[in-house]
């Protein structure tokens, strides 16, 4: 345990070493230069883009949400109804589960919605 403390306080110095030498400065000046668009409105435009199309889709599986808790019955698999089958077919098997985990995940955050909406809170 010592022998592997003492290599990574030797590691440790030496990258502060680095640092005081101005290694990391003098490399940055080698680097590509930034783009000549501020990395703040390009952020807020991906974003933007993003939110309105992600927006659309979202209203779309809403909608089906709205369906499945809005209709009598019980339902017993509101994932499975929730599922593009051209979409899920198409997945490996760590990607259908990928898949599954993260409709379920949009699935709760729109029940909440849901029942915020209906409750008025």
């Amino acid at each position: 345990m010592t022998r592997k403390t003492g290599e990574l306080k030797k590691r440790c110095w030496l990258a502060k070493q680095r640092l005081k030498m101005g290694y990391f400065d003098s490399r940055r000046d080698t680097e590509t230069p930034l783009p000549a668009e501020p990395i703040a409105a390009y952020s807020m435009r991906t974003r933007f883009a993003e939110v309105a199309t992600t927006s659309v889709a979202d209203e779309k599986m809403y909608r089906k949400v709205c369906e499945i808790l809005d209709s009598n019955e019980i339902t017993l698999n509101p994932i499975g109804q929730l599922i593009e089958r051209d979409v899920y077919d198409e997945l490996d098997a760590t990607g259908k589960q990928r898949y599954i985990l993260e409709l379920s995940e949009k699935f709760r955050e729109l029940q909440e919605r849901y029942y915020r909406e209906r409750t008025g809170s």
